[in-house]
């Protein structure tokens, strides 16, 4: 019996493992920064990104007289993809056309004596799901594997809980 219990629970892990990684394939990645843009001035930011992939920006002014700042997106050609002007938040999702890097631009110029707090984060997203849809059918819900393991622990214990 112990044998086949190893064997069960090494076949358990092994299907968590490709799982998780077969859920975790898909490319993100994410970038949170809260920054203190001075009275009077701009402050910008590149993001490197691919071709095809998306560029979500999400920003929020969280200190400040007037809880407010411009935003402008531009593309590595100089090209305007998302602006506001004197907004408290926004939030902005662009499909690159060209590889390279992208400048996030914070504006406080129109601020003589108030400095802002700033706090904005950045999705790039390949748009890769590593097919997800199609281990859907595959991937064993986690109340299955909460009995497999509690039946694990009856056959070794020969009692249920957590007497291992």
């Amino acid at each position: 019996i112990g044998q086949k219990v190893m064997k069960g629970a090494a076949k358990l892990f092994l299907l968590a493992c490709l799982v998780e990684l077969t859920l975790g394939w898909r490319q993100n990645q994410d970038t949170e920064f809260t920054f203190l843009l001075p009275a009077g001035s701009t402050e910008c930011f590149y993001q490197t990104t691919v071709k095809n992939w998306s560029i979500g920006v999400e920003y929020q002014v969280i200190a400040g007289a007037g809880l407010d700042v411009g935003f402008t997106l531009i593309s590595p050609s100089g090209y305007r993809l998302a602006s506001d002007f004197r907004r408290s938040d926004g939030t902005h999702t662009v499909h690159p056309t060209e590889d390279g890097d992208y400048r996030l631009c914070f504006d406080n110029s129109f601020s003589k004596r108030s400095e802002k707090m700033v706090f904005f984060e950045v999705i790039i997203d390949s748009g890769n799901d590593g097919g997800h849809e199609e281990w859907a059918d595959v991937a064993t819900p986690e109340s299955m594997v909460d009995y497999k393991l509690e039946d694990i622990r009856v056959r070794t214990t020969g009692r249920t809980g957590c007497g291992l």
